[in-house]
């Protein structure tokens, strides 16, 4: 992805993006699990308390490795499609084990039975960053629409939307990393997708119907956040 300097209020920065209290760390955004070694250069950062630059981990643990045992069809850690995923199950049984138990087999599929309110927080999580790195818009409050599901699930008009958003009514803050983009893709109007590691994780931010953030994990699991104005 790009690097691009924030030319925005440096006000918006001096909080938590997740609980809007003091800060004093930086949190990766996404988060390292989510991404392959060796890591793409420029990772985002935004500014993190200490009990939110640590509070998430397990949970975006979790997420990484249902994933990865979703598309193994398996918990078994020389299936997983990743080795940092492979790592974690070896290193964690209790994690193992407890995604084993969310595992259903039937005659025609192999399931997960997700723990929604870990992916949701984690979804919500990363929109939190990206809001901020990218809109310069801060979102510490719970969000007003959390939707998460495969892309694989997406009827055909679902997916488009969700691929090509309409383009946004207002345009972003001036100086934000957002804005900068639109005038380096010379398009005026619509938002590019960022892609932050191929095949791994994108991310698309806007404000057109109020603060939207949509993220892409492993080209598999989509997630739509917003927050109204």
């Amino acid at each position: 992805m790009i690097y691009l300097s924030t030319y925005g209020d440096e006000r918006q920065l001096a909080f938590c993006a997740f609980c809007g209290g003091e800060t004093g760390t930086r949190d990766h955004c996404p988060s390292r699990v989510l991404l392959d070694e060796p890591y793409p250069q420029n990772l985002p950062v935004v500014p993190a308390c200490p009990a939110c630059n640590s509070r998430f981990s397990s949970n975006e643990e979790y997420l990484a490795c249902l994933i990865s045992c979703v598309l193994a069809g398996s918990t078994d850690p020389a299936a997983m499609p990743r080795e940092k995923t492979m790592r974690i199950l070896t290193k964690k049984p209790a994690l193992r084990a407890r995604l084993e138990q969310s595992r259903i087999e039937s005659s025609s599929a192999i399931m997960f039975k997700p723990e929604s309110d870990r992916v949701s927080a984690v979804f919500t999580k990363l929109a939190q960053g990206h809001a901020l790195y990218e809109l310069h818009e801060p979102c510490a409050r719970p969000p007003d629409e959390v939707i998460i599901q495969p892309l694989s699930l997406m009827i055909d008009i679902g997916r488009e939307q969700f691929e090509s958003p309409a383009p946004a009514d207002l345009w972003p803050e001036v100086g934000s990393r957002a804005m900068q983009r639109l005038i380096v893709s010379g398009d005026a109007v619509h938002a590019p997708w960022i892609e932050v590691q191929p095949e791994r994780y994108r991310f698309h931010a806007s404000p057109a119907n109020g603060i939207e953030i949509r993220i892409v994990i492993n080209e598999y699991l989509a997630g739509y956040v917003r927050w109204d104005y």
